[in-house]
């Protein structure tokens, strides 16, 4: 008999393709991001001069955009760690510790675009950062949904003992948007 949860062939269970899933869908979306990473590259070298001279990037708001990224991956870790220890109150904290510090690079990535001095179809430039920060920022605000999500699924599985079988995929999505995040910031600001 087939079950939604597992199959049998042969006497032996079938294991879960979540895990597979997970890794090509990850897989996946870092190609879609070498993608954008190759076009802003050929872009940069073919046109010059790059940046333009009218566009001023704030590097010092773009470094504390990074640093409360990076430590929201810190508090996912946090919380990984606790709720492997069983400790269900703490993993949640650490968890929305995580959302907060995600939701701070956020609310400063919409303030930033507010200020830009120029928009998708001013120039080359422009188009190359609005689609680079643009996809990254989506990827982001998805991450932070699926993070509450985590948040939300954590009382059902404290009352079970089991452990969330999508905490690792969001785990591994969050710490993929954090990563990209890091080629996305060295890129525009600091290799311009």
């Amino acid at each position: 008999m087939v079950s939604t949860a597992r199959a049998t062939v042969a006497g032996s269970p079938r294991k879960s393709v979540s895990p597979l899933g997970t890794t090509l869908f990850l897989a996946s979306d870092a190609m879609i991001f070498a993608a954008f990473f190759g076009a802003y590259y050929l872009l940069r070298a073919s046109n010059q001069p790059w940046p333009p001279a009218s566009v001023h990037l704030d590097l010092a708001r773009a470094s504390l955009a990074t640093t409360a990224l990076l430590a929201s991956s810190a508090a996912l870790v946090a919380s990984e760690r606790a709720a492997e220890r069983d400790n269900r109150p703490a993993a949640l904290r650490w968890n929305m510790a995580a959302v907060a510090l995600g939701g701070a690079f956020l609310v400063n990535q919409l303030l930033e675009y507010s200020t830009l001095s120029f928009r998708i179809a001013t120039h080359v430039y422009g188009s190359a950062y609005w689609g680079l920060t643009g996809l990254h920022t989506l990827h982001v605000a998805a991450g932070l949904v699926a993070l509450l999500v985590l948040g939300m699924r954590s009382s059902h599985f404290a009352e079970t003992g089991r452990r969330d079988p999508w905490a690792w995929g969001i785990s591994a999505y969050w710490h993929l948007v954090d990563a990209v995040w890091l080629v996305v910031f060295t890129t525009i600001w600091i290799l311009r």
